[in-house]
């Protein structure tokens, strides 16, 4: 026993530091990838910085077509010199704004320049932006034979007319401030470099102003990224770096996102020792933490072990002899700790054990008291079921006596006149004259209406002919406002398509219920009545001013016959998983709540 308990313990620390361990190593991941996705948010909001400029420059280019000044065929270059200058102060276009025509020959430039009357069809941007008739910005381009960088920004040229007849180009000094501000506004570590660059892998500006104009992509990796439009992290050398510094530089992350207007892309190079030292150093710590926890874990198990071992054996015999029967000898275990508390609790258990059963047996006669309360309950509830039943038989008899008699009493003696009508008429053909006929139709037309009323009172067929809000309009107008009750009534939604059919007939009858215990019994004089379907759920409320009663007693003695009619609706509430509530004080009034859910499943 001894062994296992040190082999547990120094499990338990193990799986601890263990579990330490990887929750730490997934929270340090989770950090190290939060910060590559805010250096790449922070590298998409430069890139956002740099477009804007950019497209703001271009719509300085398209300001010249719209200045309504361009007309290259009037060889009167003032309107266009004039449009040219506007754009060059309000640009950064610090190298020249210039206009092409249609086959790449120099027009115009601004600052006017000597030897510019060239063509610069061979000038890549300017042969796509005269092709695609589309504004283009360039990489960094070397002029021959200056050796000037530039950058090209051109837009397609319009007329008076617009029509395209060459275009407006600007060029942009690659070392241009405003770039280089968005870049040294970011703060960052003097390790990090934050760099613009074009599609050949050119610096077009940095937080490190050594490296401007500098190549850093051999591989083209930067430039297929640019050209596919695609954002990355991913990690790299310093290619480009002293061959000294690269001998003891690590692996450096790359963050970069391309632009949207230009051929060029934002990059982040740091080094991965600022995102991976807190995990090199976590590693570090827990392997110390973890050799010092198991050696001291250790010896605590083997003091802790001893210390339990014993105890636990007398422990073992005292609770032999208690399972044994043998109640009058005491647990004595001399021990201070958890043992003895243990101990202690056996001993108080063998003195209560006796105790314990009386009240064991005390809660089984409770228990049987609840059963037999639960069980009149529901004999009574069955006794209740049993009156509704009773009822309900009651009610088809009556109903079948009230349609034989109303058959008896009306229909059946008005077919027999009209029978004996006809045999005269048999008997006597000469004497039936158009009189008769009309008397004879009239007899016809009141069996109808006697056989209209019994059906009408069987189910109104208001419901099937004109539907489910017709009806309640019927209900209110037969059973409250022809006894002289005023009704205040707000229907709304109730479309026929929007209720199941058995879903009508079960709420006909909760309002018809309702409106004939007004009439009877509520000596009410008005009559609020809301219906609401809101496409989900079913709402009613049914409001009077009537005598009330006492909600509390009501259902008290269902054998009576009271409240059975409350007791139906909600009976058929329920049936359609809905729910009825009765609020009611003696001379306050009644109010009715009606609650049923529209879903297709009963």
């Amino acid at each position: 026993m001894q062994k296992r308990i040190i082999v547990s313990i120094l499990l338990s620390v193990l799986i601890i530091l263990i579990s330490l361990g990887l929750v730490s190593y997934h929270h340090i991941e989770d950090s190290i990838e939060r910060s590559y996705e805010d250096h790449l948010t922070e590298a998409k909001i430069i890139g956002t910085s740099i477009d804007h400029i950019l497209e703001e420059n271009l719509t300085r280019l398209y300001d010249i077509s719209l200045s309504d000044r361009i007309d290259i065929t009037d060889r009167n270059w003032a309107p266009e010199q004039e449009a040219l200058k506007a754009a060059y102060h309000y640009s950064i276009f610090t190298d020249g704004v210039f206009l092409l025509d249609k086959i790449g020959n120099v027009l115009l430039t601004y600052p006017p320049r000597e030897g510019w009357t060239i063509n610069m069809l061979g000038v890549p941007p300017v042969s796509k932006v005269i092709s695609d008739m589309r504004p283009v910005i360039s990489s960094v381009f070397t002029m021959e034979p200056s050796r000037r960088k530039v950058i090209f920004a051109l837009v397609p040229l319009k007329n008076r007319n617009g029509d395209v007849v060459g275009a407006a180009g600007g060029l942009i000094d690659p070392t241009n401030y405003q770039f280089t501000r968005i870049l040294t506004s970011i703060a960052a570590a003097k390790t990090t470099n934050i760099e613009l660059v074009d599609s050949q892998g050119i610096v077009i500006a940095s937080n490190h102003p050594e490296s401007i104009l500098t190549g850093i992509d051999h591989n083209k990796f930067l430039g297929r990224l640019i050209a596919e439009k695609k954002s990355t992290v991913a990690r790299c050398h310093r290619c480009h770096a002293a061959a000294k510094e690269s001998a003891r530089r690590t692996e450096d992350v790359l963050v970069f996102t391309p632009l949207d207007l230009a051929p060029w892309g934002v990059a982040f190079r740091f080094p991965k020792d600022i995102i991976y030292a807190p995990s090199e150093s976590l590693k570090k710590g827990f392997i110390m933490l973890g050799i010092i926890s198991l050696a001291t874990s250790f010896v605590l198990a083997l003091g802790m072990s001893k210390s339990i071992v014993k105890p636990v054996r007398q422990l073992i015999q005292a609770t032999g002899r208690i399972a044994r029967g043998n109640l009058s000898e005491e647990v004595n275990i001399e021990s201070t700790e958890e043992i003895g508390t243990l101990a202690l609790s056996f001993e108080g258990m063998r003195q209560k054990l006796a105790d314990s059963l009386d009240s064991i047996q005390r809660q089984n006669l409770e228990l049987e008291q609840r059963v037999r309360e639960r069980t009149h309950q529901l004999e009574e509830k069955h006794a209740v079921n049993r009156i509704l039943l009773r009822k309900l038989i009651t009610s088809q008899e009556d109903e079948r006596k009230r349609i034989a008699r109303e058959l008896h009493d009306e229909s059946l003696q008005t077919l027999s006149a009209l029978l004996m009508n006809i045999e005269f008429c048999r008997l006597h053909p000469d004497l039936i004259t158009p009189q008769k006929v009309a008397q004879m139709k009239e007899t016809v037309t009141l069996v109808i209406n006697e056989m209209s009323k019994v059906i009408q009172n069987l189910r109104p067929t208001v419901l099937d002919d004109l539907g489910f809000e017709a009806g309640i309009i019927w209900l209110i107008d037969r059973n409250l406002k022809e006894r002289g009750i005023n009704c205040f009534v707000n229907l709304q939604n109730l479309e026929e398509d929007k209720l199941r059919p058995e879903l009508q007939v079960t709420l006909f009858r909760i309002i018809q219920e309702l409106t004939t215990n007004i009439a009877r019994h509520a000596q009410a004089k008005n009559v609020l009545i809301h219906v609401k379907n809101d496409n989900k759920l079913f709402t009613m409320t049914i409001e009077d001013d009537g005598i009330g009663f006492d909600t509390g007693t009501v259902f008290e003695n269902t054998l009576t016959g009271r409240g059975l009619g409350i007791l139906g609706m909600k009976e058929r509430a329920a049936q359609v998983n809905g729910t009825l509530k009765v609020c009611s004080t003696p001379d306050q009034g009644t109010m009715v709540l009606c609650a049923v859910p529209l879903s297709s499943e009963v």
